[in-house]
């Protein structure tokens, strides 16, 4: 083989794993999606709280009908972001159901342990290490292992890397 064509190959393998990773690292972007939604309806949350303390104090009429405008200004925003709060979990729910399908396919069970403590738990890599009692540079060659069979088993049930 020419050394073109080896670099050539290697690149190849090095796209394959890289969409692999990304294809996987769903999960986490989505879980950070929810996380991120659950802290805004917490804060919805606390102005609805807040305008419903608001209007108990107040004791001009008028005041209480701003009151009363705020506190449902809220409540739609509440209500709104909860919606979307519940959309965004069914999303996480269905693509770690998806990651976990394409994981069991691996068919090594410390790998598939591995990549499911990585890419479904969220954990990061220096707690699998801890987990698993694996130095880094083995858990990187195992990463890497893990890589090429998600992309194998990706590139075979279509292109879904």
């Amino acid at each position: 083989m020419k050394s073109d064509e080896i670099l050539e190959l290697a690149e190849e393998q090095k796209r394959r794993r890289r969409d692999a990773k990304r294809w996987l690292k769903r999960v986490y972007f989505q879980t950070l999606r929810v996380e991120a939604e659950e802290r805004a309806l917490k804060y919805i949350e606390a102005r609805v709280n807040n305008s419903v303390g608001k209007m108990e104090t107040d004791g001009a009429s008028v005041d209480r009908s701003q009151s009363s405008r705020r506190r449902e200004a809220a409540l739609v925003d509440y209500a709104q972001k909860n919606e979307e709060l519940e959309a965004e979990c069914m999303k996480l729910a269905k693509l770690k159901h998806e990651t976990r399908e394409t994981i069991a396919k691996i068919k090594d069970e410390r790998l598939e342990r591995i990549a499911e403590r990585r890419y479904i738990d969220c954990l990061t890599w220096h707690d699998v290490e801890k987990i698993e009692a694996f130095s880094h540079a083995h858990m990187m060659r195992l990463h890497v292992e893990i890589l090429n069979k998600a992309a194998a088993i990706l590139e075979k049930e279509g292109g879904r890397a």
